[in-house]
C-alpha cells in the first residue's frame, strides 16, 4: 500500500487514487463495509488503525483504540446459546432416547434443574411444543443424602416416571425414564453410591 495523507488530513491509498477520494468525492462508494487497515506510523513506528472515512483511529493514554463517534448505532449480536460454563460439577444426565433430542444428554446439576422449551430452563427442549415453555417439571439432586428426585413444575401439563404419573415428589434411580410431552428421558447418574464430589474433594 502507498500511504499518502492529504492537505486535510485523510489517509489515502495513492496506488489507487491519484488524488484523496475523500476530498475530491470520487470512487466513493455509499453504504459499503470498510475493514480497519492496519498500516506502521513513519514517525514513531508504531501500528496505527485506519477507519472507513480514511482517518487514523484515536487512541487512549492505556493504549486502547477509541473510534470517534460518527452518529451510527452499532449493534453486538451473541448467540443466545452459548451457555455461560458453571465450575458446578454435573452430578447426572438426561438422555433422550426417544422425541425430538434423540441421542442428546442435558446435565444436571447439584439442587433443582427445570425442564421446560424455554432458554432459561436448566433442561432446555428448546422448540418442542408438546413440553411447557417455564417448569413443567423438575429434577433435583440433594446432596446430603446424595438422592436424585422428581417433582412437577409449575405448569398444568402431566409428566411421567416410569409411566406412571407425577404428582409428588418421587425418588428417580438409574434408568428410570421421564416422559416430558412428547419427548422421553433416560436417567443416568454420575453420583452414586461408589462416587460423590463431596468425597473427591476431600480426598484431594
Amino acid at each position: 500500500m502507498n500511504l499518502q495523507k492529504c492537505k486535510n488530513g485523510h489517509f489515502y491509498d495513492g496506488d489507487m487514487y491519484s488524488s484523496c477520494p475523500h476530498c475530491a468525492g470520487q470512487g466513493a462508494e455509499p453504504n459499503k463495509t470498510v475493514a480497519l487497515v492496519m498500516t506502521e506510523d513513519d514517525s514513531e513506528g508504531a501500528t496505527i488503525a485506519i477507519g472507513a472515512d480514511g482517518k487514523p483511529v484515536n487512541e487512549s493514554p492505556g493504549g486502547h483504540m477509541i473510534v470517534e463517534d460518527d452518529n451510527q448505532t452499532m449493534g453486538i449480536f451473541m448467540d443466545q446459546r452459548v451457555e455461560n460454563e458453571s465450575k458446578e460439577p454435573v452430578v447426572g444426565w438426561l438422555v433422550c432416547t426417544g422425541g425430538r433430542f434423540f441421542g442428546q444428554d442435558f446435565k444436571i446439576k447439584s439442587g433443582r434443574n427445570f425442564i421446560g422449551r424455554g432458554r432459561n430452563m436448566d433442561i432446555c427442549l428448546e422448540g418442542e411444543l408438546s413440553v411447557s415453555r417455564e417448569r413443567h417439571a423438575a429434577v433435583i439432586y440433594e446432596p446430603r443424602q446424595n438422592i436424585f428426585l422428581v417433582q412437577p413444575g409449575e405448569s398444568k401439563e402431566l409428566f411421567y416416571l416410569d409411566d406412571e404419573v407425577v404428582l409428588s415428589a418421587k425418588e428417580i434411580r438409574k434408568n428410570s425414564v421421564l416422559q416430558v410431552g412428547d419427548v422421553t428421558l433416560m436417567f443416568v447418574p454420575c453420583c452414586d453410591d461408589v462416587f460423590q464430589w463431596e468425597g473427591s474433594k476431600n480426598n484431594k
